[in-house]
């Protein structure tokens, strides 16, 4: 029995030392797929590139080379992009542009586009002010003495395009990014001002409710304010900001300053972030109060072209932002690297990105709604990319559809979505339009063809950041080698050790000894059956019925006087003769 325990222990040992030969080599193997961690590094104001919504890429030194940009992605557990020629370039038939909404009314550069609780929309724009290269300085400064913009900036229109409500004169500097949350409260970022702006909803209610707005007359003094009156340059303002983000004119990148901010994006719970786009490069959470949580992101820029892929927590330019609450994610628009990265709200963790080569290079705004991502994209250099909006399924990756105005595009910034999917709407910057695109949303669910496809990615929310640790692609033909030859191995040595097992117990008579006790414990289960035990029973009872008669049976009874021979041994003898 010692013997028999000691081989049951080598072949133990041996099983456990193949299992981690397998899970080194397969480490090993894997070593290339394993995501590298970038420090969270500072860089200055001089090392940034301030750059234009009109023409920020057309400054000659500044302008990337593109051609030299490797659109397809090698590491498969960010993206797979497909080429342009397996695509179909036709538009949406379930998506129509509703041509004479809002087209008789004049705009300057549009900049955003959102959807308030009721339906209706907001547009915010620069009027007569235009991003051009005298607008800051190097230090990212904006000239102040050209003062705020003096139209109304803020348009709300109702669905049929009729003007609802307009204000925001002599408020900004440089318009940029709008968003509306479930409540109704406004929020603005001003790139001039380095600044994010919240209005509440009341506010915005009472306003509405005046038959016709009061024109106010800014005297030269609240126009051109100094060092030391800036920190109460809105009091004269009406709406007044109930929440003030950032430093006036100051740019930073600490936890109270921003530089050129782009957008923001607010949760039910009056969480939201920031994203601190053409300085900064970062994400930032605040509480509801407007603390910082978190933060995320650093720039990459002009120095890092000559590699080939960013990283998930580096951008360029991270312009627009999207929030899916249903799934805890954050979406994120990185408008120079062409692409869409999803992080789960709760802590910034990476979770998946969108890429695509018929999309292209620069992807300007991003939006929400019903398990589907719609994206402009934006002129790029030297390519033949259609300007225009897709649609993208988030959880499988596929682009189901393009849609447009009948034709390609200029220069789209912004995209919001109601929340059903039925009305779609897109400014464009330069030719200062508003689009509006109704959506048949029960055909294009059944007619929705996939024509581009991302690596699928159905992971729930992890606490850390292991998604990015754990590649999604493909087994390698070296793994799957090695773990057919493990399997067999293993295989061998099972029946080496069974028979050996065998073996000896045969030598010892094992196997005899335990026929014999099978048998043993046959015989007694049939012995304890009911149907045995019955069987018993009545045999017993015949024999004693039969011994002792019954005696009250008189005529059965003998009445014979009992004698024995031994009394009479004549009679005996006389039988004998």
């Amino acid at each position: 029995m010692l013997h028999l325990r000691h081989d049951i222990a080598c072949c133990i040992s041996v099983l456990c030392i193949l299992n981690l030969v397998k899970a080194d080599s397969q480490d090993y193997l894997n070593f290339e797929h394993r995501a590298i961690h970038l420090p969270d590094k500072k860089f200055s104001f001089r090392e940034y590139s301030d750059y234009s919504d009109n023409d920020e890429r057309d400054k000659g030194s500044l302008v990337p080379q593109w051609d030299q940009i490797p659109v397809l992605y090698h590491n498969e557990h960010l993206s797979q992009t497909l080429d342009n020629e397996q695509v179909s370039d036709a538009f949406d038939k379930n998506i129509i542009w509703d041509s004479l909404w809002a087209h008789d009314i004049k705009f300057g550069q549009i900049t955003a586009v959102s959807i308030d609780p009721n339906g209706d929309i907001a547009i915010f724009h620069r009027g007569s002010r235009i991003w051009d290269t005298t607008t800051f300085d190097d230090d990212n400064r904006f000239d102040r003495n050209k003062g705020p913009v003096s139209e109304n900036t803020l348009i709300l229109l109702d669905k049929a395009g009729r003007k609802l409500l307009e204000w925001g004169a002599n408020m900004f500097y440089l318009p940029h990014g709008l968003t509306i949350d479930m409540h109704g409260n406004y929020w603005v970022t001003d790139v001039a001002l380095h600044q994010v702006l919240k209005f509440d909803a009341k506010d915005i209610a009472l306003m509405k409710s005046m038959a016709r707005l009061r024109k106010r007359e800014y005297n030269q003094e609240s126009v051109y304010l100094t060092d030391h009156e800036s920190n109460n340059m809105y009091d004269n303002y009406v709406p007044k900001p109930s929440m003030i983000l950032g430093e006036a004119f100051v740019p930073g990148n600490d936890a109270k300053r921003f530089c050129k901010p782009t957008a923001v994006a607010v949760q039910s719970n009056g969480e939201f972030f920031v994203s601190d786009g053409y300085c900064n490069s970062r994400i930032i959470k605040f509480n509801a109060n407007g603390e910082e949580i978190l933060h995320w992101g650093r720039h990459w820029g002009r120095g890092s072209w000559n590699e080939r892929n960013p990283p998930p927590n580096a951008f360029y330019v991270p312009h627009a932002l999207a929030l899916a609450s249903e799934y805890n994610l954050i979406f994120v628009a990185d408008r120079e690297n062409g692409r869409v990265l999803s992080f789960f709200a709760s802590n910034g963790t990476f979770h998946r990105e969108y890429k695509y080569s018929i999309v292209g290079t620069k992807i300007y705004s991003v939006a929400y709604a019903r398990d589907k991502l719609y994206l402009v994209n934006g002129p790029m250099f030297n390519s033949n990319v259609h300007v225009r909006g897709f649609v993208v399924d988030m959880n499988s990756g596929n682009i189901v559809s393009q849609f447009g105005p009948g034709h390609d595009m200029s220069m789209p910034h912004d995209i919001a979505v109601s929340d059903d999917s039925s009305e779609i709407y897109v400014v464009e910057l330069n030719n200062q339009t508003v689009y509006r695109f109704l959506q048949d949303i029960s055909a294009s669910e059944q007619t929705g063809n996939s024509v581009a496809r991302a690596n699928p990615h159905h992971e729930p929310a992890p606490l850390t950041d292991n998604d990015i640790n754990n590649p999604s692609g493909g087994t390698t033909t070296a793994t799957l080698v090695l773990s057919l030859v493990t399997a067999a191995v293993i295989f061998i040595a099972l029946c080496v050790a069974i028979a050996a097992v065998v073996a000896r117990c045969q030598k010892r008579g094992c196997l005899l000894i335990m026929r014999k006790r099978m048998r043993w414990e046959a015989e007694r289960r049939e012995n304890f059956k009911l149907s045995s035990l019955l069987e018993k029973r009545r045999g017993k009872s015949f024999k004693i019925s039969e011994k002792r008669p019954n005696p009250r049976d008189f005529s059965k009874l003998n009445t014979e006087p009992e004698t024995s021979e031994d009394e009479y041994p004549g009679n005996s003898i006389t039988r004998v003769i």
